[in-house]
């Protein structure tokens, strides 16, 4: 029915490893995990994408890092990925085209459907790439985007994305050169790349970096992984709302906490004095899930923690299904601390324990300092203060032990009455018992 809210797909959850933070005590950087997850999902289900595999095909890119007795250069390497790549894409309408570039556009082929003719047509064409040239890699970007631009107005809606292939490096490439408008998702080939360049494309277009230092053949796999996850995706637009439930906790950072070779982009921010804020999340991908964790200041409890808890953050959001672009709310969920009474009895307990350990320090001490100034540890007078240690030593101990059973029964006593004994104790805290003066 029209005005009623779409049920969410997608699952929202939190939860925290730290549980309770005593009443008296602040916390900084408080940690919340925040996970967003989706199911999986039938093919019908996904929105068909068009992809622009633009590869560098520089001199560089034909050297053989292994030397064995068959060719395998690297753009061999990446010939045989990107035959993975087009297998991934048949079916559900999906488009591919190939820029191949140097410092010039070497190839450039418009989309095409990865029916069985297209499919054809893209590995011929990937398949005939040799290298030469020097890189440049704003050329390769801009033939990119000019490809997605000319699309038609009814086809603007399809998911599009860019695939980034290089092995080198362009000393003359700045930001300005990154077209905004699409995810740009890089891959760095070889040692010999350029680290900053691709992870500035992935973070200005909420893309990835995947860098290949070793191991080439990892190509194949990575870039299969990357083919099914773009195929698949099931939510865009993506946005995690995060707000602060007390007026002393405020947002700290925020950083990812997904395990992956590839640095996935998201984009955070922080709004209202650090009492509001918002992860951009983006595109997910059917049965993948994404986890940040969210860093809190929580403030002691001022006597206004309802049942012992306090409400700390309210986590919700908004997606678009990427099958027919309707705007989705996820559920939200308000994240809790317990903030227990104070634990005061069991901190004189502790003093308690530290006083007679340095009783204890204290006469060895005095004792290696007497017998240490005499030169002969064997003579009687050391022989009579090493009894006298020990006697000394035997009567703190059971000094020690009386106080700590004292402490001990008189915290179970504040645990089981409350507030009036503990309110007497304050004005008259337990002193310990000394030890009697060696002599």
């Amino acid at each position: 029915m029209d005005g009623q809210a779409v049920p969410s797909v997608m699952q929202l959850s939190t939860f925290t490893k730290v549980t309770s933070i005593p009443r008296e005590k602040s916390y900084r950087e408080f940690p919340v995990m925040v996970r967003v997850k989706a199911p999986e999902m039938t093919v019908h289900q996904h929105s068909p994408v068009d992809i622009v595999a633009v590869i560098d095909v520089s001199w560089s890119m034909g050297w053989d890092d292994k030397y064995g007795k068959e060719p395998n250069d690297r753009l061999i390497l990446v010939k045989k990925a990107m035959a993975k790549v087009i297998k991934n894409l048949a079916g559900a309408q999906n488009r591919l085209a190939v820029v191949a570039f140097d410092h010039e556009i070497k190839k450039s082929t418009e989309l095409l459907e990865m029916n069985d003719k297209g499919q054809q047509s893209a590995l011929e064409t990937v398949n005939g790439l040799t290298p030469f040239g020097r890189t440049t890699f704003s050329i390769g970007l801009k033939e990119a985007a000019k490809i997605l631009d000319k699309r038609a107005a009814r086809e603007k809606d399809r998911l599009a994305f860019i695939i980034f292939l290089s092995d080198g490096d362009d000393p003359e490439f700045t930001k300005e050169d990154i077209p905004p408008a699409y995810p740009i998702h890089a891959f760095g080939f070889s040692a010999d790349h350029d680290p900053k360049a691709l992870q500035d494309m992935a973070n200005l277009t909420m893309g990835s970096y995947t860098p290949i230092n070793k191991d080439l053949e990892k190509i194949t796999e990575k870039l299969d992984q990357l083919s099914e996850k773009l195929v698949s995706i099931v939510a865009v637009n993506t946005v995690i709302h995060l707000k602060t439930m007390h007026s002393g906790v405020f947002l700290s950072k925020i950083e990812s906490s997904s395990a992956n070779d590839a640095v996935v982009s998201y984009k955070s921010r922080l709004a209202d004095g650090k009492q509001s804020g918002e992860i951009i999340v983006g595109d997910v991908s059917s049965g993948k899930e994404m986890e940040f964790t969210v860093y809190l200041d929580v403030p002691e409890c001022q006597g206004n923690c309802t049942d012992g808890a306090m409400e700390l953050l309210t986590v919700g959001g908004v997606y678009k299904q990427s099958w027919d672009q309707k705007q989705v709310e996820l559920s939200k969920s308000v994240v809790t601390v317990e903030r227990p009474a104070s634990c005061k009895e069991l901190d004189w307990i502790e003093q308690r324990v530290e006083y007679w350990c340095k009783v204890k320090l204290d006469l060895s001490a005095m004792y290696d300092k007497v017998c240490g100034g005499n030169g002969d540890e064997s003579n009687c007078q050391c022989q009579d203060l090493q009894a006298l240690r020990e006697t000394s030593l035997e009567a703190i101990n059971q000094a020690m032990r009386n106080d700590i059973y004292t402490a001990t029964l008189h915290a179970i006593k504040l645990r089981h009455c409350g507030g009036a004994v503990a309110a007497e104790t304050e004005k008259s805290p337990l002193e310990p018992v000394q030890p009697a003066k060696a002599v």
